[in-house]
């Protein structure tokens, strides 16, 4: 059923302006409320750089204690070598010359391909230092976004809060001036609408929702005594 309210059409343009103002104070809390996701995407870009430096660390450990292992594996190695070689001068019999001498082949042969592991391990491990100072610095530089993105979004809701507070402060003082049946409905209206509760009717159809308005509506519009809502979405209409 249609619903009128007295005819205040002076109070018509009191909402417009008070629109504008709750325009501008819903605009700012949509941006307000995007800002936790920028800081969130932020947060996420460091943890995800942390885990990289991690996993470089752990890389980088492990292969320096296979390093050291096998450094200690060649060591022993050469122990056994240098001992063999002593015995040699210490042998009675040809076989066991033989013997050591097969022994000694054979552990310095074991030795050549550790040391080619050590070296390719070596290589190894420069590159993975290399890359995990490169992980570190790139954490460090998002680290440091992070806290410049954290400075800027606490700065950016302090001045978004105040500036709201100060279109609240006006709005709150001219809708007194406002019908207090028709301020209460626009209130209602405007909190459903997200600062949309006045529109302009161009035309036959309601600009908001595109509802065709019916001619009685139509007629009422055009005389200008009466504040008209919107049979779809309940916003107030003026022509």
């Amino acid at each position: 059923m249609l619903k009128f309210i007295l005819p205040m059409v002076q109070d018509l343009d009191l909402l417009k302006q008070i629109q504008e103002w709750d325009k501008e104070i819903y605009a700012i809390q949509d941006m307000m409320e995007a800002l936790p996701a920028q800081l969130e995407s932020a947060r996420d870009e460091v943890e995800g750089q942390r885990e990289r430096f991690e996993k470089c660390q752990e890389d980088l450990k492990n292969f320096q204690l296979k390093q050291k292992e096998k450094e200690m594996e060649l060591q022993t190695k050469e122990e056994n070598v240098r001992k063999y070689e002593s015995q040699l001068l210490q042998v009675k019999t040809n076989k066991e010359y033989g013997s050591l001498q097969a022994e000694i082949k054979s552990l310095k042969a074991d030795n050549s391909i550790l040391e080619e592991r050590i070296i390719e391990l070596i290589d190894h491990v420069e590159i993975l230092e290399r890359k995990t100072r490169e992980e570190k610095k790139e954490l460090e530089i998002k680290e440091e976004a992070l806290e410049q993105k954290t400075r800027e979004v606490e700065e950016q809701t302090r001045s978004m809060s105040a500036k709201i507070e100060s279109l609240a402060r006006q709005k709150n003082e001219k809708i007194k001036e406002v019908n207090q049946e028709i301020a209460a409905l626009y209130e209602q209206v405007v909190r459903n609408k997200r600062g949309v509760a006045l529109v302009q009717v161009q035309g036959e159809t309601c600009p908001a929702c595109q509802m065709q308005l019916r001619p009685q509506m139509l007629n009422e519009l055009k005389l200008k005594e009466k504040i008209v809502i919107c049979e779809n979405c309940s916003r107030l209409l003026y022509e």
